[in-house]
């Protein structure tokens, strides 16, 4: 049971490394000043 204990918990782990870095990205896209408005 530990294995399927382990893949729960990576997964959840991914889960929010990506919601995460969504996050990161959104705010970069549409917030930060210097982001891809200033890059076109």
């Amino acid at each position: 049971m530990s294995d399927k204990h382990q893949n729960t918990t990576l997964g959840k782990l991914v889960f929010a490394a990506t919601a995460v870095a969504m996050m990161y990205f959104f705010w970069w896209l549409l917030i930060y000043d210097h982001g891809v408005i200033s890059a076109h």
